[in-house]
């Protein structure tokens, strides 16, 4: 049977676009290879410098809009649960003004490695909007394409010998013709028919637009939880917070789907990750640990 191609228009430091996560988790789950993931970057925030009044100072600039970022970032969670680290939040400066080096580095990931860019984006925004990390500085950008599986020496040849920044710009284009006006911006296509879907959206819709463009031939399956379908979702994402959990096996609460986790968390298979207002589970690698304070397992 065809897949359904989702194109997801997206910014890797757009709060809403990390919110999608549990319902792209649950599309997964209850329509197993029936879809296939595009990212295309629009670049949202282009220059940040540009508008700085000239009677402030750089430093008081940049504490106000950080900080009025990841208050944004916590508004957003309360509709979609996604984890948000506000501590030490630093992710914007004089210097790193830009997500557009975020959006070129997802594409540096994609050629160097297509498997694994999908969830090198994911640990991008992860970073930025859950760790509390630097995430624009070039330092960063590469250990979170390490940690990704990715080649460092692979991603670093196209982030600097321009291919990757003509993906992004051909990304742009796209975006243009698309006339998109707000991220995440959707398209669902199926055996050439193809159907937009603007802001941010529920399971509910999606699954609703898929049934649509494929005239009815895609339907969802009923998913039951369990320890092995947990883990082998994981094969594939590694890290999981606790609302994508929750929405990819249809817990009815936090508490059923934390009740459910619980003995692999007691084992060890599994590793929690805290964050402000949530946590991530993830696998634990040899060696591996989480820090507490921080949050960031290593």
């Amino acid at each position: 049977m065809s897949q359904v191609i989702i194109t997801n228009v997206t910014d890797p430091v757009c709060p809403w676009c990390w919110g999608e996560e549990p319902f792209f988790r649950k599309l997964e789950t209850h329509f197993p290879g029936l879809i296939a993931w595009r990212h295309v970057m629009g670049g949202l925030v282009e220059d940040m410098n540009k508008n700085k009044p000239a009677d402030i100072d750089a430093d008081t600039y940049y504490n106000k809009e950080n900080k009025d970022f990841i208050t944004h970032c916590l508004e957003t969670a309360e509709k979609h649960g996604m984890p948000i680290r506000t501590e030490r939040f630093n992710l914007f400066s004089e210097t790193e003004n830009s997500s557009f080096p975020l959006c070129i580095a997802f594409k540096a990931a994609q050629i160097a490695n297509a498997e694994k860019a999908d969830l090198f984006l994911y640990n991008l925004r992860a970073a930025a909007m859950a760790e509390a990390r630097q995430a624009i500085a070039e330092a960063e950008l590469i250990a979170i394409a390490d940690e990704s599986g990715i080649d460092i020496a692979a991603f670093l040849d196209s982030l600097n010998d321009g291919s990757a920044e003509r993906a992004f710009w051909q990304d742009v284009e796209e975006a243009k013709k698309l006339k998109v006006e707000v991220f995440p911006t959707f398209v669902f296509e199926y055996e050439g028919k193809q159907m937009p879907l603007k802001n941010f959206r529920d399971y509910n819709t999606m699954a609703a637009m898929i049934k649509a463009v494929s005239g009815g031939k895609l339907l969802p399956q009923a998913v039951r939880f369990s320890s092995e379908a947990l883990l082998e979702l994981m094969e594939t994402h590694p890290r999981l917070s606790a609302e994508e959990v929750k929405e990819a096996f249809d817990f009815a609460s936090l508490q059923d789907m934390e009740a459910a986790i619980a003995p692999l968390l007691a084992s060890g298979e599994l590793l929690k990750q805290p964050a402000d207002n949530s946590y991530f589970i993830r696998k634990p690698a040899k060696g591996m640990a989480c820090d507490l304070t921080t949050g960031i397992c290593k």
